[in-house]
């Protein structure tokens, strides 16, 4: 159906000019004449058509112009079609005059202003009339045309959108002073939007193409159809799931008739209202010709309910069925993110959500998200008595998108949430939504593996298990002055258990805290720390990491999304990407806004990233993963946690297409989980490999289906047994000096050396080495040494008995054996030559070569 207004109007004639002198003559009359005074330039319009011309204002008036109407913003999934959430000030989506039906256009016109396309936007006969019957009866009928009405909803929006509460009463008040300020105004409008686009309409022409039209569009985006909601096809959408391309007559009607009193003929709440309305609209359009007798009696007999067909915007993230805690972290990025709030912008980053008709396409996979979803309220529903609550966040490791983001509650952000509901995002830090973060536990021990590799360690070197109390002067911190810590500490494992000595393989696989404590006490707690920022480790609190020796425990509190992050680095061999929740935004106009950027950078060396891998590998095959197969058999590395008393567990894993970390614990308070019941199951004590474990095994079998099967890269030797470097020389050092100097070197010194007298170096001092100074060695190889003394050895003065005197003792120190001064001055009991003829011994020799020397007083002896 096509618009069917008369012919093409021309310019002022003098019959418009009988009817403003008659708009003065009225308003003269009912407001009189000093008032009726502001109506002069409609007088004018009229005198200056006898001259030939009909220009009122030059430009639009300045009430008029720079006003942007509030639309509603969007939030999608990855694939730009499933809506998540809207939102807005005013839900409204702008469209031009040719994507709203013409039965929609001819309603409203019916109803609201029947003399629209003969008038220049004062109805003079409409106002006559509304004069007469305000003078006559106790009713107040209203005169405003469509043009007076879009001046009015203009003015209005502009003073809302200010925030100017004396201009948005200026606007709205009853007086005939506004009254004439519109008329004014209409006039002008329409003397300005002819000038624009032509004074001609083509009814044939869906497009707008003269000045009428579009002030026509501007009304149907700008009128209120229902609460809150503004605008043909807002209206069309909410009443009935459509386009209002797509409106009947029926339907248009009903939107036509709800502008007059929005609450009133509210179609939903008061269907025989609505119905009223829009029959009286459906008349009006059968005496404008519109429709039939025949199809005004069929439509007229329709109840409102048979045509609605509701679907109620989805606003705000409480609406996000699927994500709303991602929607959240969605919204504070537009909101707080600099891209959206950049200065001397038009809107700040949340007026562009609530009034900038955005389209944000995020990063979200809808099939992994419900699968997180199912994952967590599967393994702990919200109303689980416990009060425990879990989250999930998982990622693309290749370039940091958000693929899902999932807690087991239900998205509440009034200020009192029911039970198993909040607002608050677990899964991200405290600036965005989140809380002040859980202690990651042993999630953190990838970060201490990730410098010992960086320090030249290898994941086959050996390390002491044992519990230790570890001395506060101990620990190097090269970015703090005097002892990071003034007390002693001894970290134990569970129950005890694998305080051995064995490989950081082993120790990794299987969690051992001491086996770890003793690693980390080798290096440097600086370093450790350096290391965690350039992995993406942030506490989630906003506060600057501690160094501390009991960072190895994971008592640093962060977030899920932090955990992920790290994790993400070591499945993409080495290279950060910041997580990103944002793909694209596209304004109302259809342009591309800038987004928050993906920033991508190595941070680690490959080898570095494929070593800890390796590692984490390792716990899904022997360790504490072992129990959680992925179930197609794909290769897997993760890594269990739990803190301090069992308070909070995770369970941090990937494959090289996929990341995935699960937390565990009470939000509120830190709850021991020491024979904790959640779901129904009872826990002593609950560890990252109790339920942590098995919701990311569940997660992961679903969100992997249509991913590839990858394999990890296999470590280099230099990574798995070492690089074998330089022993450093510590001839002439103290032993402490040579501690120092041998650690920096990646080496470890004897816990005590042997001594052997010298006249050479001073007491004290190391006389020896093994390895040799300079001989490569792999990292961690113990060197040993020996001390000089100058007290001279037990046996210089007395030959212990059975000691073979042709053999030198192990702590001689000349060249030459024996000593020559023997000949002349032996030791008590040196074997003299024997120069009988008779056979036996030689009285005070002590046995000859016995084999059985005991290094009394001054060690063994070689051969002995």
């Amino acid at each position: 159906m096509s618009r069917s207004h008369p012919r093409p109007r021309t310019k002022v004639t003098f019959v418009q000019l009988l009817t403003a002198l008659s708009l003065f003559v009225a308003l003269s009359i009912m407001g009189g004449f000093l008032v009726a005074g502001l109506a002069l330039p409609a007088v004018t319009v009229a005198g200056s058509a006898a001259s030939g011309t009909a220009e009122l204002f030059e430009e639009l008036p300045e009430e008029l112009a720079s006003v942007t109407l509030p639309q509603q913003s969007n939030i999608y999934d990855r694939t730009g079609k499933n809506l998540l959430a809207t939102f807005y000030l005013q839900n409204r989506v702008l469209v031009p005059l040719e994507d709203i039906s013409p039965w929609l256009q001819n309603a409203v016109v019916s109803i609201e202003d029947k003399r629209y396309w003969l008038h220049h936007g004062v109805d003079g006969e409409g106002l006559l009339r509304a004069a007469y019957v305000n003078l006559t009866s106790p009713d107040s009928p209203g005169a405003s045309t469509l043009t007076q009405q879009v001046v009015k909803n203009t003015i209005l929006q502009k003073a809302i959108l200010s925030e100017d509460d004396d201009a948005i009463e200026a606007a709205t008040e009853v007086s005939l002073t506004r009254k004439i300020r519109e008329w004014r105004l209409a006039l002008a409008l329409e003397e300005n939007l002819d000038r624009e686009y032509g004074d001609s309409c083509d009814p044939l022409e869906p497009k707008v193409d003269c000045g009428k039209e579009q002030i026509l569009e501007q009304y149907l985006n700008i009128a209120q159809f229902g609460s809150n909601t503004y605008g043909a096809e807002a209206a069309s959408q909410l009443y009935f799931s459509k386009s209002a391309a797509d409106l009947n007559a029926v339907e248009a009607a009903t939107i036509a008739g709800i502008t007059q009193n929005p609450s009133k003929w509210d179609p939903i709440r008061y269907p025989e209202n609505a119905k009223a309305r829009r029959d009286t609209v459906l008349y009006q359009m059968y005496l404008q010709k519109f429709i039939t007798a025949e199809e005004y009696d069929e439509y007229s007999t329709i109840p409102v309910e048979e045509t609605l067909n509701v679907s109620s915007p989805k606003f705000s993230c409480v609406a996000a069925e699927d994500a709303p805690f991602f929607c959240d972290y969605v919204t504070k990025i537009i909101r707080r993110d600099a891209v959206f709030n950049q200065e001397g912008a038009e809107l700040t980053g949340t007026e562009l959500l609530s009034q900038g008709g955005l389209d944000v396409v995020t990063t979200l996979d809808l099939s992994k998200q419900r699968a997180a979803n199912k994952a967590l309220n599967d393994a702990l529903p919200a109303d689980d008595p416990s009060g425990w609550a879990m989250a999930l966040v998982s990622l693309d490791p290749k370039t940091g998108e958000i693929l899902a983001m999932s807690q087991d509650r239900q998205f509440d952000p009034s200020d009192d949430p029911e039970t198993g509901s909040t607002a608050i995002n677990y899964a991200v830090d405290y600036q965005w939504g989140g809380s002040t973060g859980f202690s990651p536990g042993s999630t953190f021990k990838p970060i201490i593996l990730t410098n010992w590799l960086q320090s030249g360690h290898s994941l086959m070197e050996k390390v002491s298990g044992s519990q230790t109390k570890f001395d506060p002067s101990s620990w190097d911190a090269y970015c703090v002055d005097g002892n990071v810590t003034g007390d002693w500490w001894s970290p134990g494992n569970v129950e005890g258990a694998r305080t051995y000595t064995q490989t950081v393989l082993d120790a990794t696989a299987n969690s051992v805290n001491t086996a770890y404590a003793h690693m980390e006490n080798e290096l440097d707690l600086c370093e450790i720390r350096d290391t965690a920022e350039l992995l993406g480790f942030q506490r989630a609190d906003g506060n600057d990491l501690q160094i501390t020796p009991t960072m190895v425990l994971g008592s640093q509190e962060a977030s899920p999304l932090t955990m992920a992050q790290v994790a993400q680095v070591f499945a993409n061999e080495g290279v950060k990407c910041d997580p990103i929740a944002i793909l694209s935004v596209t304004d109302a106009d259809g342009k591309q806004l800038e987004v928050p950027p993906q920033h991508c950078e190595r941070v680690i060396d490959k080898e570095i990233a494929d070593g800890v891998a390796y590692a984490m590998q390792e716990v899904m095959k022997t360790g504490s993963g072992s129990k959680i197969p992925l179930a197609d058999g794909r290769p897997a590395a993760g890594k269990t946690g739990t803190a301090q008393q069992n308070a909070h567990t995770w369970f941090m894993g990937y494959t090289p297409n996929l990341v995935a970390t699960v937390w565990l614990g009470n939000p509120d308070f830190n709850e021991p989980g020491q024979g904790i019941t959640l779901n129904g199951v009872g826990y002593w004590p609950l560890y990252g490999s109790s339920l942590a474990a098995p919701t990311w095994k569940a997660y992961m079998d679903e969100a992997l289906k249509d991913l590839p099967v990858e394999d990890f890269n296999e470590p280099t030797d230099d990574i798995l047994y070492g690089k074998p470097v330089p022993v450093p020389s510590i001839v002439g050092q103290t032993p402490d000096a040579a501690r120092s100097i041998v650690e920096a070197s990646g080496f470890k010194l004897a816990e005590t050396g042997s001594t052997m007298y010298s006249s050479q170096y001073a007491p004290g001092t190391i006389i020896a080495q093994s390895p040799s100074a300079y001989y490569k060695s792999l990292p961690g190889t113990t060197v040993n040494y020996t001390v000089a003394t100058d007290q001279l050895p037990s046996w210089y003065t007395k030959w212990p008995k059975g000691w073979d005197p042709t053999v030198a003792p192990d702590d001689w120190w000349g060249a030459e054996w024996p000593p020559a001064e023997f000949a002349t001055n032996p030791p008590a009991g040196w074997p003299v030559e024997d120069t009988s003829d008779d056979e036996g011994d030689t009285g005070n020799n002590g046995g000859g070569n016995n084999g059985n020397g005991n290094g009394n007083g001054g060690g063994g002896r070689k051969n002995g």
